[in-house]
């Protein structure tokens, strides 16, 4: 007969097999799932609101799917910095290159390079706009149509009012995708016969709001202002508060931040155009996960924007942003 007693020390030594086996399974699943390594090189950094989504994507990503990702950008705009980063992720070799074609003739090189060595590259947030015999052959692109946003936006404020001379506040000149933002709006005013032009305001926040302030003092016509990214927003929204400008000078911009959208809310600025970064942070590391475990991947642009955000809309938009993930 067996007692209790007897069973007690099989039992808790089992319990230690079992204990063990478990720890040992676990040890094993965070190496399997940290066998891809993915790099993530983007011509933004922390400085702007808008990559903090983005990485909170990448990050959520990297989590849910057990593989590791790593995020590099300047901390403020610099394309020799940008491509140095580039550079430096292909050293490392990694499974799988996500890069924003900031600009495609600089990238040519060292991209092609990475694709001919096997790695697969996926682009995000600005694509290669070149024909289809001179891009780079990325895998695909995971972004917005940066021309149609700039047409949205210029489409948007005429349903406001007809502008007498518009300003399109860039912070990064030469970035492609914000140029195509601008040409799509002067593109749309011109049509109309409105005078645009574009201002390099920099990245520097001080610097942005004084050449604001000294373009709208040397051309007080202007009674509409585009902005490109949350870099010339916020500027833009302090000018119009500070000067008594609310309901004089209207401002158009682009890209979610919670500031921009209490600004919508109180009618300093009318609309936003909405990329939903998040996915551009997320789906490529998703993509290049399926594609390297199953051979799974979607071709030429998944879009993720632009749609259109305003006081009809704002208060559902909001709490996602409050949340991080716009």
């Amino acid at each position: 007969m067996v007692t209790l007693r007897a069973l007690a020390p099989a039992f808790e030594g089992g319990m230690r097999v079992r204990r063990l086996l478990v720890v040992a399974l676990a040890v094993l699943l965070v190496v399997a799932g940290f066998s891809y390594t993915f790099y993530v090189v983007s011509h933004g950094g922390p400085a702007d609101p808008f990559w903090g989504v983005v990485m909170k994507g990448v990050k959520d990503a990297a989590s849910k799917f057990g593989v590791e990702a790593v995020y590099l950008g300047p901390e403020k705009f610099s394309l020799k910095e940008f491509i140095d980063l580039v550079n430096a992720a292909i050293a490392k070799k990694p499974d799988g290159l996500v890069v924003t074609m900031t600009n495609p003739v600089a990238l040519d090189e060292p991209l092609r390079r990475a694709i001919e060595m096997g790695i697969p590259v996926v682009a995000i947030n600005v694509p290669d706009d070149r024909p289809v015999d001179e891009k780079i052959p990325y895998l695909c692109y995971v972004g917005m149509d940066e021309y149609l946003a700039g047409v949205y936006a210029a489409r948007r404020m005429l349903q406001e009012f007809t502008p007498k001379r518009a300003v399109i506040a860039i912070h990064e000149p030469g970035h492609v995708g914000l140029e195509a933002r601008a040409k799509g709006i002067i593109d749309v005013l011109k049509e109309k016969k409105i005078p645009a032009e574009k201002l390099d305001i920099t990245t520097d926040p001080t610097k942005a709001l004084t050449l604001l302030k000294s373009y709208l003092a040397k051309y007080p016509d202007t009674d509409a202002i585009f902005t490109l990214g949350p870099l010339g927003a916020h500027p833009a929204i302090q000018l119009v508060e500070e000067e008594k400008l609310v309901g004089k000078v209207k401002i158009g911009a682009i890209d979610l931040t919670t500031r921009i959208t209490d600004a919508i809310k109180k009618g300093v600025v009318v609309f936003t155009i909405d990329q939903q970064q998040y996915l551009q942070g997320y789906l490529p590391i998703v993509f290049l996960y399926l594609y390297k475990e199953f051979g799974l991947i979607p071709h030429e642009n998944v879009l993720t924007g632009p749609s259109i955000v305003d006081k009809s809309n704002v208060d559902i938009v909001e709490k996602t942003v409050q949340l991080g993930y716009r």
